[in-house]
């Protein structure tokens, strides 16, 4: 059995997804992974997986007319005087050459759909946002399955129910799922910056872009300092904060926080559950209003305090206070075996797909 997974490579959440529904494949199932423009970074899973980059899409071209036939209801599928065959030439060949009996898209319409042209069986992993435009229909329409990386409870209530139905709801997961309630987790000490006399609040960024500033976490470090104030992402120094750089270990840190400050991404979302931190949330702008559209989730099941921007200084006494009262409850909403059971239904599917 051949099982290909199309990863974008928008932050780390993509690889991070695959590696862990990777490690539950049966041993005589052979993995690879795309990637546009780059092979996706992803980390030893102790198992053998072909990396293969394909050429990225050529820019929209400046034709007017051409322009018109675009549209924003086939998102990536410009017409710019064929721009985009390196991309078209690099996947068909992958796919004929390597006969992939599934190909699972996480994410990208276009690879789907072309995918499903060559005859290949796909299944399209979904993500939250209002993606109901044409493109998208088209790729779930032609995809014989769909698979949601989180809990049925977590779905949008503008979902169309044809969606629903053909969604398998794995529940949510990510590489820290379980650890909150190992007896090695409650163990482990925090970090060493960590304050033992005051409480801890941790920012947290992602690789695929944020507006959170350091500017702005600066004047709120030093209009509270009743806190100690600890941040992970690619940013200089900065006075009242503890700036921790790139962590490639962020479960400590989360683990021991007293509040986690992050955006509505899927894979910061899912650690921040497996902490079991209060936490707030400040939506990033992203395709198709996809973090917009999870923070509302979010906020309707009670699990974070969400705001649409960094608050001022002086509102942050409130949040505080908003965010240790939700009492934030994750039960069914994310456990340590999604990763198996995604990995199970995609394998049956492969199965089934090869008669």
């Amino acid at each position: 059995m051949r099982i290909a997974f199309y990863l974008n490579l928008q932050g780390a959440g993509h690889c991070r997804r695959f590696e862990a529904i990777a490690r539950h494949f049966p041993a005589d199932c052979e993995l690879a992974v795309v990637g546009m423009d780059n092979c996706p970074p992803i980390t030893d899973i102790g198992r053998a997986v072909r990396k293969v980059a394909v050429p990225g899409f050529a820019p929209a071209c400046e034709n007017a007319f051409l322009q018109q036939q675009t549209a924003f209801d086939y998102h990536g599928l410009a017409v710019n005087h064929g721009g985009n065959s390196a991309f078209t030439l690099a996947m068909v060949s992958f796919l004929s050459e390597w006969q992939p009996d599934l190909l699972v898209v996480d994410v990208g319409l276009e690879a789907s759909i072309l995918a499903r042209m060559c005859g290949i069986p796909t299944v399209y992993s979904r993500q939250h946002g209002r993606r109901w435009d044409k493109g998208h229909t088209l790729a779930y329409d032609w995809a014989c399955g769909l698979l949601a990386p989180f809990a049925a409870p977590m779905e949008q209530t503008d979902c169309p129910q044809w969606v629903r139905e053909k969604t398998f709801y794995s529940g949510g997961f990510c590489r820290f799922s379980g650890h909150g309630q190992s007896f090695l987790s409650k163990t482990l000490d925090g970090p060493q910056d960590y304050a033992q006399d005051k409480p801890n609040v941790l920012v947290m960024t992602g690789f695929g872009g944020t507006n959170i500033t350091g500017s702005a976490i600066a004047q709120s470090a030093a209009s509270n300092p009743q806190w100690r104030w600890h941040l992970l992402g690619d940013y200089p120094n900065l006075s009242n904060i503890v700036v921790h750089g790139i962590v490639e270990d962020v479960w400590p840190y989360l683990y021991h926080a007293d509040l986690v400050i992050a955006n509505a991404g899927h894979n910061s979302t899912m650690e921040i559950a497996a902490a079991g931190t209060a936490s707030v949330c400040i939506p990033a702008e992203r395709y198709f209003d996809e973090q917009i559209c999870k923070a509302q989730v979010l906020a309707r099941l009670k699990l974070s305090v969400v705001v649409d921007r960094w608050p001022d200084a002086d509102k942050w006494l409130g949040i505080w206070q908003q965010a240790q009262a939700l009492k934030a409850d994750w039960s069914g909403l994310q456990d340590e075996d999604a990763p198996q059971r995604a990995a199970q239904y995609l394998v049956e599917t492969a199965r089934k797909c090869r008669g």
